[in-house]
């Protein structure tokens, strides 16, 4: 006569031991068609090859600046981009959000102007040890700190987030880069290679300066080249 009620019992317990042991399942991916929609503004933004060689998204990246979204490709006015962003990114199939992390740059490849890019990969932001929005308790490390975004043209920048996913035992590579003032022609593949990411999603905004502020502007140009001659 006892042997039902300690059977539902011992079932009851197991089932709420579930959850514990399949935490990860809480986290959501990307559909196909928010991958395949950032494959392809990346493609028609040129942002390959222009940024990087190739782009193959398995996650969705999502940033904003103050609450305003970055929605691949729409457009920013300076004085909105003054604080740093918040970036997120969904989990990545195949991996364990809880045990695999990442690492987030923002960089313009436009620099200082996207008629002449002289000064690309201008480096804005790299973020080391990131993990997916699911994961409430992260460690996220600053390895270049914010630099707010400082297009010198008219003419819009593609300012891009790319999310890297990091080998297992990752040191970051050593860099320059990392100072404030020294962030002008950041090589961003070859710093890619050094530390063994993998390319895994990203996410772009434009912004360039109104006419009005580019009067007021030392070295700001109309005709998209950054730097008045």
């Amino acid at each position: 006569m006892h042997i039902l009620p300690l059977f539902t019992l011992l079932a009851t317990a197991t089932a709420a031991a579930l959850p514990l042991e399949k935490r990860t399942d809480t986290c959501s991916t990307a559909s196909s068609s928010t991958l395949a929609a950032a494959k392809a503004a990346f493609t028609q933004a040129k942002l390959v090859p222009d940024l990087v060689p190739n782009f193959d998204p398995t996650l969705s990246v999502q940033a904003n600046f103050n609450g305003k979204q970055v929605a691949l490709g729409n457009s920013f006015s300076a004085t909105e981009t003054l604080m740093e962003p918040a970036v997120s990114f969904s989990a990545e199939p195949g991996f364990d959000p809880a045990k695999t992390k990442y690492t987030i740059i923002l960089t313009d490849p436009d620099a200082p102007g996207p008629a002449a890019p002289i000064l690309k990969d201008f480096l804005h932001l790299i973020i080391s040890d990131a993990q997916p929005s699911c994961i409430a308790s992260q460690a996220r490390k600053t390895l270049a700190s914010y630099q707010p975004l400082t297009p010198l043209s008219i003419a819009a920048h593609r300012y891009t987030f790319l999310v890297y996913r990091q080998p297992p035992n990752y040191t970051p590579p050593p860099s320059v880069n990392y100072l404030p003032g020294v962030r002008a022609a950041f090589d961003l593949n070859g710093y890619v290679t050094q530390g063994g990411l993998t390319l895994v999603g990203g996410n772009f905004m434009r912004e360039g300066l109104s006419s009005t502020v580019c009067a007021i502007t030392p070295g700001c140009t109309q005709d998209g080249k950054g730097y008045s001659v």
